[in-house]
């Protein structure tokens, strides 16, 4: 038996917010049964020593070949990154197309004080300097309802909220939809 049985609902989900707003929070909490990809865990994975510039494609690439098979494998993903501009998260809208699956977004609305905090609080290896804390929070755009995504939600909202929406929408539309070949 494993200890995290999947969901069976193939669904992209979108963290946005900017670092120390608890993406990774809501993952955690949240994302029992989904596949959890952490730009962070990805980070820790290829580079021991931390984010260096020079990995950023293989970053990417982990990303994006962890996400495509999730969904092919009809999983849940959840995207637990910043995602803080439009042009970040169509990369992930362009997945969600290939996969013929639906792709909400879930944004962290934190005062920027908080996540200033929060990114005092942590541990030195993981905490970003005032200045890139400052551009972060200034390059955040929120999600807007023509981006593309089936539905936005705030951060109260919890996974099984999500898939529940995204089944009784499949529910309402007519057979042949739900099966389109490209």
């Amino acid at each position: 038996m494993t200890g995290n049985p999947p969901l069976g609902i193939a669904c992209l989900v979108v963290l946005v917010g900017p670092p120390a707003s608890g993406k990774s929070t809501w993952a955690l909490r949240s994302g029992r049964g989904a596949v959890h990809i952490s730009q962070d865990g990805l980070i820790d994975a290829i580079s021991p020593d931390g984010f260096d510039h020079i990995y950023r494609p293989v970053y990417r690439a982990a990303e994006d070949a962890a996400a495509r098979a999730a969904l092919q494998e009809g999983h849940t993903v959840i995207v637990d990154r910043t995602n803080r501009t439009r042009r970040h998260r169509e990369r992930w809208l362009r997945i969600a197309r290939e996969a013929d699956v639906p792709a909400v977004a879930v944004e962290m609305n934190v005062p920027a004080s908080l996540c200033r905090l929060r990114n005092c609080q942590r541990e030195k290896g993981r905490r970003l300097s005032e200045d890139r804390m400052e551009r972060m929070l200034a390059a955040l755009e929120p999600v807007q309802p023509d981006e593309g995504f089936r539905a936005i939600y705030s951060a109260e909202v919890t996974l099984p909220e999500i898939l529940s929406q995204v089944l009784a929408e499949r529910k309402e539309l007519p057979h042949e939809h739900c099966h389109q070949t490209r």
